[in-house]
C-alpha cells in the first residue's frame, strides 16, 4: 500500500489555505488600526501644534516680543501651553528668529533648512538631538519632528514642534505584533492542519487496509465506525452497506455456479447414459428413437434453465426495459388460456378473474413469463383435485395479479429461502423444475417496482405482484 504523506492530504492543504487566508486577514486588520492609529495621532499633533501656535501669536500680539521671548524660553524646559487643553503631554521644541534668522528663544538653535518665511508652514523635520534638549535622548543622535512656522509682524519668526519618537515607538509597536500575531497564526495554523490531517489520514488509511485485505480475498471485511456520526462514519456505512452487497452477489454467485453443475450433471449424465443406450442397441431404430426423444427432452429442460438464469441476469443487469404501456388484463387473459388445459389435465379447478385495470408500464413479455410462472408453480404443487385462481383487481391506482391455490404453500420461515436461485423445497427433487421460477418473478417485480408478497391461503398459497398504475 502506498502511504499518504500528511502534508498532501486535502485536510492538511485545505488547513494551511485557511491559515494563509488568516494571515492575510491578520495584516489587513492591523494594517487598518496602524492607518486609523497613526492618522488619529497625527491629527491629534497637528491639532496641539495648530492650538500652541496660536496661544504664542495671541501673546505676541498681547505682550510683544519681550513677553513671547520670556514665555518661549519657560517653555522650552517645561510643558506647552496648549498641553490641557488638547489633552496632548508630549515633548514640544520652539524656536524664535528674528527677521535674519538669528535664534531669540527656544531648544532649538538653528532655523530649520528650507522652511521659508512664509504665514505658515506644515512640515516634518528631523534634526540633531542636542545634550539637555527638552524630552529628548541625545544618545539617539536624532530626533523626528513634526513642527509648523508662523511668519510674525515686523519680521520674527515663530516654529513650534512636537516629537514624533512615541509616535514611531507605537508604530514599531504595532508592526511588532502584527509580526507577531501573524507567526501565531502559521503556528496554529500548521499544528491545526497537522492534528486535522492526522485525524483524516487515519481514517482514510482504515479505508485502505479494509480495501486491501478485500482485495486479498476477504470479502467478509468491513471499514470500522467510530459511531461519530461525521461525514467518515456516513461514507462507511455506505460502503459497509455496498460491501455487503457485493459479497451477497458473490456469494450468490458462487451457490449459482454451484447449482448449475448439481442441476446440469444428472441431466446431462442421462443424456449421455441415453445416447451410449442408443449406439449399443445397433440397428433396434424403435429404442433409438425412443432415445433420442428423451434426449431432446432433457436438452430441452437444460436449455431452459439456462434461458432462465440468463433472463434474470439480463432483468437485475437492467438491459431488458424496453418498456410500453401493458394491459394486464390481457396478459392475464393470455395466461389463462394457456395454462388452463394443463390444469385440466391435473384435475384441477381452475378459474380466471381478470377484470379491467389500468395500464402500467413495462416490459410485457417479462410480465407473461412472471404470471406463466406462478401459474405453472401453482399447477406442478397442487394435488389433484385441487383448486387454483387468477385474479387482477384495481386496488386505488393499484393492480393486483394474485394467483392462490390449495396446495401444501410455503411455511412463513421459508419463504424468504424460497425466493433465491435454485432454492427447492421438494428436498427430494422428485417434482420437475430448477428451482428459479419464484427467483424470475421476483426479479421481474423487482424490475417494474412491483410488490411481490408470499401469503398463507389456508390451505395453500397466494403469491401477489402489486403494480403502481404507470409507474414514472
Amino acid at each position: 500500500m502506498n502511504q499518504i504523506r500528511l502534508v498532501h492530504t486535502t485536510a492538511f492543504r485545505l488547513a494551511m489555505r485557511y491559515t494563509g487566508f488568516v494571515c492575510l486577514l491578520t495584516i489587513v486588520c492591523f494594517a487598518i488600526i496602524y492607518w486609523v492609529t497613526i492618522s488619529q495621532l497625527n491629527t491629534q499633533i497637528d491639532a496641539g501644534l495648530r492650538a500652541e501656535s496660536t496661544a504664542l501669536t495671541r501673546l505676541y500680539a498681547l505682550k510683544g516680543i519681550s513677553g513671547l521671548q520670556q514665555t518661549i524660553a519657560a517653555l522650552s524646559t517645561t510643558k506647552s501651553l496648549a498641553a490641557s487643553d488638547t489633552g496632548d503631554a508630549g515633548p514640544r521644541q520652539y524656536l524664535l528668529t528674528d527677521a535674519h534668522f538669528r535664534t531669540l528663544a527656544g531648544s532649538l538653535t538653528d532655523w530649520p533648512a528650507g522652511i521659508a518665511a512664509q504665514d505658515e508652514v506644515w512640515t516634518t523635520l528631523r534634526l540633531r538631538a542636542l545634550p539637555g534638549q527638552p524630552g529628548l535622548d541625545a544618545e539617539h543622535h536624532h530626533f523626528e519632528m513634526r513642527a509648523v512656522a508662523l511668519a510674525l509682524p515686523k519680521g520674527y519668526h515663530l516654529l513650534v514642534g512636537q516629537s514624533l519618537d512615541e509616535l514611531i515607538e507605537l508604530r514599531n509597536t504595532i508592526l511588532v505584533l502584527t509580526a507577531a500575531a501573524v507567526v501565531l497564526v502559521l503556528i496554529v495554523g500548521i499544528l491545526g492542519g497537522a492534528l486535522v490531517g492526522y485525524g483524516v489520514l487515519r481514517r482514510l488509511q482504515n479505508v485502505t487496509r479494509t480495501a486491501d485485505t478485500i482485495m486479498a480475498g476477504d470479502l467478509s471485511q468491513r471499514i470500522p465506525e467510530e459511531h461519530g456520526e461525521d461525514e467518515f462514519d456516513a461514507l462507511a456505512g455506505k460502503l459497509n452497506a455496498m460491501l455487503e452487497r457485493i459479497e451477497q452477489l458473490m456469494q450468490a454467485a458462487r451457490e449459482v455456479t454451484e447449482n448449475v453443475a448439481h442441476d446440469l450433471r444428472s441431466p446431462l449424465t442421462r443424456l449421455r447414459g441415453r445416447a451410449e443406450m442408443a449406439l449399443m442397441k445397433g440397428g433396434d431404430a424403435m429404442r433409438q428413437r425412443e432415445a433420442l426423444q428423451k434426449s431432446i427432452e432433457e436438452t430441452d429442460g437444460i436449455v431452459a434453465t439456462l434461458n432462465a438464469i440468463l433472463s434474470i441476469a439480463q432483468i437485475e443487469s437492467g438491459k431488458r426495459r424496453d418498456w410500453k404501456p401493458v394491459d394486464l388484463a390481457a396478459v392475464c387473459h393470455d395466461a389463462a388460456e394457456l395454462y388452463a388445459p394443463l390444469a385440466e389435465e391435473k384435475s384441477l379447478k381452475f378459474s380466471a378473474d381478470t377484470g379491467n385495470v389500468p395500464a402500467v408500464t413495462g416490459n410485457r413479455q417479462l410480465l407473461a413469463q412472471a404470471v406463466g410462472n406462478l401459474l405453472d408453480n401453482a399447477i406442478k404443487y397442487t394435488p389433484t383435485g385441487g383448486r387454483i385462481t387468477l385474479s387482477l383487481t384495481a386496488n386505488g391506482p393499484q393492480s393486483v395479479i394474485t394467483v392462490a391455490d390449495s396446495g401444501p404453500g410455503i411455511p412463513p420461515e421459508l419463504r424468504e429461502k424460497a425466493l433465491e436461485r435454485f432454492t427447492r423445497l421438494d428436498t427430494s427433487r422428485s417434482t420437475p423444475g430448477n428451482g428459479l421460477g419464484l427467483s424470475l418473478v421476483k426479479a421481474v417485480a423487482e424490475h417494474h417496482g412491483a410488490l411481490f408478497a408470499l401469503e398463507d391461503n389456508h390451505p395453500g398459497l397466494r403469491v401477489s405482484l402489486t403494480f403502481r398504475s404507470r409507474p414514472a
